[in-house]
Parts: structure tokens; sequence; C-alpha cells
């Protein structure tokens, strides 16, 4: 391979855009250029040569996805071999990156061997056009493999004609109905099968007797319509037998008499009818009635075979709260603790006056991962807990100008690449009188990891907001004024800390009014909506508050996070 060639290195985690070039060096490249953001790329491209991109996926400002669409657009890069990066390897996003013209695709983590093979590729082929050509670019050692294509069984589109009832039996569409007839008449019969013949299917008993064994066992009736006043067993007799039983309670049973009186009437909804029509039947009434109870049925049938899917549903999703829950026990102790042990040692190991300057350098990128690591651990097992109130606060005195301090060094070469700056200002204790106390330096009782989780996201979010060279200013306040929402829990006088950050640009009008609420996003490609959010339940966990306020004359966005701090 051309140890010529040209790389341009895309990441937004300088950590990782160090190790992209180690391992670029390491199989002999030695021409490198690297930027943080899809933007910083795209200016680079337009000045200087470049033999092969590697970018990562997600981002801020432009995207990975975002630059190869831009740059397949160009005719001046229209063949550039490209390779994307990303931690992801579902099927559909990697069918997005082909559609957008991607020469080849790395899942993190991955070898030098296999970034020197996709290399060798992306030269040879830098615009494979399907799928399978790009899963097929390293053979057997590929960096990925595509999930499988779950088909679906073919069905047929005729719509089902039954449900189910409380006792397991089909319920059928209503032109499939079987209606039994009850009446010791003869003539009765007669003229009841001949009316409903023609729309469903008639079975006759002339007894109640005969009607209760026509009930035991083959298949039973949708509907039974029964005569009240019959010689051995009345019909009053017979629907409290069929009600009585569990296999037949739930068919709907129509008193057909001459017996009129309010009081039979009352006696047969008492035995278990569902309706009550008067000798003689007027059959357009009779047809009438029997379908809006065969509905009825029906109806009820859905709801409780609803019911029981939702039993079913909720069952599960009891089991995944109890799995939820043991998986959050375990992600404390064996990711929480091993990541903090890493933030600890890496920060032991830069104070050794032995280390060489590129060493601690390294250490640097390994705590700043560590630590980008525990924000996404905190953020995925606390957030849930703060929404629902049960989040278990253990405050620890946490300083808050060494919180935002880190914070902004993280940021730093973000902010360098898009030359905007940070101004830190520590304001004068406000508030206080002969009588009061003194708030401290500032410094509040919380938890150090979730406000470096708070500040880190709130100023990513200034960052992208900002245009180019512009300054982000921070504040700090130690003031004894209750925010107005916290002043019933907090009636005595308490020492408050104020860290307000003022960026450039302003919030969009549709979201000002929902800001904090849970994915309110405008705009904002790869948005998730939960910046503002978690900050608030961060904020509010630790005792405090948070608000926003922007400005179209000034056209900035401050935005202020209150928390409680320490009385001296």
């Amino acid at each position: 391979m051309n140890d010529d060639l040209v790389f341009l290195v895309v990441d937004d985690m300088e950590g990782m855009r160090r190790i992209l070039s180690n391992i670029l060096h390491h199989i002999g490249m030695t021409n490198i250029l690297t930027a943080n953001n899809g933007v910083e790329a795209w200016h680079i491209l337009q000045t200087q040569k470049v033999d092969v991109l590697i970018s990562d996926w997600n981002m801020p400002l432009l995207s990975g996805l975002e630059l190869l669409k831009k740059l397949r657009a160009s005719t001046r890069f229209a063949d550039l071999p490209i390779i994307m990066m990303t931690s992801e390897s579902e099927r559909y996003q990697v069918q997005t990156a082909i559609d957008a013209g991607v020469s080849a695709y790395l899942v993190k983590p991955f070898t030098a061997n296999i970034l020197e093979s996709r290399i060798r590729r992306v030269l040879a082929d830098p615009r494979p056009q399907t799928l399978e050509m790009l899963s097929a670019q390293d053979g057997p050692d590929t960096a990925f493999a595509l999930p499988e294509m779950q088909v679906p069984a073919v069905r047929n589109s005729t719509k089902a004609t039954s449900t189910h009832s409380k006792n397991g039996e089909s319920v059928v569409s209503e032109k499939q109905a079987m209606i039994l007839v009850v009446d010791d008449v003869p003539d009765n019969l007669d003229i009841l099968v001949d009316v409903l013949s023609d729309d469903y299917h008639v079975r006759a008993a002339n007894s109640g007797e005969r009607a209760l064994k026509a009930l035991v066992g083959g298949k039973l009736p949708d509907l039974i319509l029964l005569d009240i006043m019959m010689p051995g067993m009345d019909g009053f007799e017979v629907c409290r037998r069929i009600k009585a039983n569990p296999d037949t309670a739930e068919i709907p049973v129509i008193f057909l008499s001459t017996m009129s009186e309010s009081v039979d009437v009352a006696k047969g909804f008492e035995a278990g009818a569902v309706d009550f029509i008067t000798k003689p039947a007027d059959p357009p009434i009779l047809k009438a009635r029997i379908s809006t109870h065969l509905k009825l049925r029906s109806s009820i049938a859905e709801l409780h075979q609803s019911r029981l899917t939702l039993i079913e549903q909720n069952n599960m999703l009891e089991v995944n709260l109890r799995l939820r829950e043991e998986v959050e026990r375990i992600s404390q102790h064996d990711l929480k603790n091993p990541i903090a042990g890493i933030i600890s040692f890496a920060a032991i190991l830069q104070e050794d006056v032995q280390l060489l300057e590129d060493q601690k350098e390294i250490i640097g990128y390994i705590e700043q991962s560590a630590y980008r690591v525990l924000n996404m651990v905190n953020l995925s097992l606390g957030l849930f807990k703060m929404e629902h109130g049960t989040y278990a606060l253990d405050p620890t005195l946490v300083d808050l100008i060494d919180v935002l301090n880190h914070t902004i060094k993280e940021k730093a070469r973000e902010m360098a690449s898009r030359d905007i700056s940070v101004a830190f200002k520590i304001g004068e204790t406000q508030g206080s009188s002969a009588t009061q106390s003194k708030p401290s330096t500032m410094r509040i009782l919380g938890d150090e990891l979730l406000c470096y989780s708070m500040f880190g996201n709130l100023l990513k979010n200034a960052l992208e907001a900002s245009r180019p060279e512009k300054v982000i200013m921070i504040e700090l306040q130690a003031h004894f004024d209750t925010p107005i929402g916290l002043q019933q829990l907090y009636p005595e006088q308490q020492a408050w800390v104020t860290v307000s950050i003022t960026n450039d640009g302003v919030v969009p009008k549709d979201i000002r009014a929902r800001f904090f609420d849970k994915f309110s996003t405008s705009g904002k490609q790869g948005g998730t909506g939960l910046g503002a959010f978690s900050a608030q339940l961060i904020a509010r966990t630790q005792g405090g508050e948070i608000s926003m306020a922007t400005s179209d004359e000034s056209g900035t966005t401050t935005i202020a996070v209150t928390l409680p701090g320490i009385n001296l």
C-alpha cells in the first residue's frame, strides 16, 4: 500500500482520533489529518488533498452520514473512498450508509488488521453497490455481521370471521351464527326456522329438557330464542340452568312469549335473559334484536380476549421490570465501580512526574473516555428512577468550579476548531448581611458525577447552538435567593449556587414552552430530546431547579441551574 496516501480521520472524541492515527502509523501511513466533526472535515477537504476519509457516524454539527451525503453530492468527491465507523451494526443503518454511498463500514472496536484490510478494499472499489457486496469485502474476518432478515409468513388477506369467548368457543360472524330456537308449539318452530334460516344456521328444540341436552357436547349456539310457557320445565328455569353452567353462561338468551306483564319481563331478566320479545314477533324487529345481541356478544368476546392479552403483557412487563432492576443492580457494581477506578487511577498517573507529556496525554484520553462511559451509565441507570422519584441520592461535597473546568477541558478541541471560547466568571456573594451566614465557595452537597453529566450536556448543547467565533459565558453566583418553585421545600434561609450558561443562538419558538419536556427537540439532526429533560431531572434530584431564558433581541439563550449551597 502506498505510504504517500493522505488520510483524514474524523471523530468528535479526541482519544479515538489518536487511536486511529496510531493504528495508521503502525501500518506505515504517515500523512494523517484529523477533524473533530463533519464541518471541520468539509473545510479541510476544500483546501487539502485527501485519499481516504475515515469518519465516525454520530458527531455534533454535521454527522458522518450528513458529511457522506454532502460529499457524494459533489462531483469532486463522488469516488472518494469513505469508511464509516460506528458502534452499531443494525441492518437498516448499514443499508442507509450504502444508499448514501459509503465505501466500507467499521464497527467499533476493530483491529489494525481489519482497518488495513478495509483500506485496501476501498482503494480498489470505493463504491460498492449492494449491502451484500459491503458485507463480503473482507470475507470471514469482516468487522461486522449482517443481521438475519426475518421474513414474515405469508398471510391470507381474508378477514377473520371469528373471535373467542370466555369459554374458548369460537364466535363466528353474524352470517355464520347458529341460533337455537326453543318452543313447544311446532307451528311456532316452523315459522321461526323459516324466518331465520336465510340469515343463520337454525336448530330447534320442542322442550326445555331437549334444549338443555342440545347444549351438551357438540357446537354451542351463538344465541338462544326461548319460549317461556312450556310443559315440564318452563323457560325461566331453562334460562337459569343455562346461566348456571360455565360452558353456556355467556350465550345470550332472548325470551319469546305472549306474557307481557312487567313482572314477567323482570323475572326473565333476573333469570339471565338479555332481551324480551312479545309474540307474535315482527320478523324485521326479531332479526334486528338478534343482530344487535350477536354483535354485542362478539364485542364482549373481543374485549375479554383483549383483557387476557393485557394481563399476559402485564405479566411480561413485570418480569422485564424485575430483570431491569437486576441488571441495574449488577451494573451499579460491575460497571460503575471499575469505571470509577479507571478515572481515579488515571488522575493518579497524571500526577506522576516520571511520565512523559505524550504518556500523560494518552492517560488524559483514557480519563475522558471513562467519564463519557460513566456519563452514559449514570443516565441509562438513573433517569428512570429520577423521573419516578425513586433515585437514592448519596450527597457529598462537590466543587462546581472543578466540575465545570473539567467539562470545558473535554470540549476544548471542539471549541478551538470553531473558534469558540468560554468566559468564566465567578460572581460575588449576594443577599448576605451581618445576621446571615456566608455561603461557601462554589461548593454544594450533591453528586459529582451527576453534575458532570448535567453540565457536560448543557455545554454540549450551548456549543452546538453557537456560531463560530462566539463566546459562551459561564457565570457562578453564590446567594440566598431561594427559587420560587423551591420556597415551600426550603422555608428557612438557605445558601444557593447558580450556574448560568449563556450562548449565542435562540431556542426555536415551537419548543420554548416545552423546552424541558421529554423528547422535546426541533430540527436537530440526531437529537433525542433528552438533554434538557435529563438536566432538569438531575437538578431536581439534587434539590435544585433549572430554568431557560431566550431573547430574540440579543440573540442569546441562558440556562440557569440553581443548586443548594453550603452555609458556613
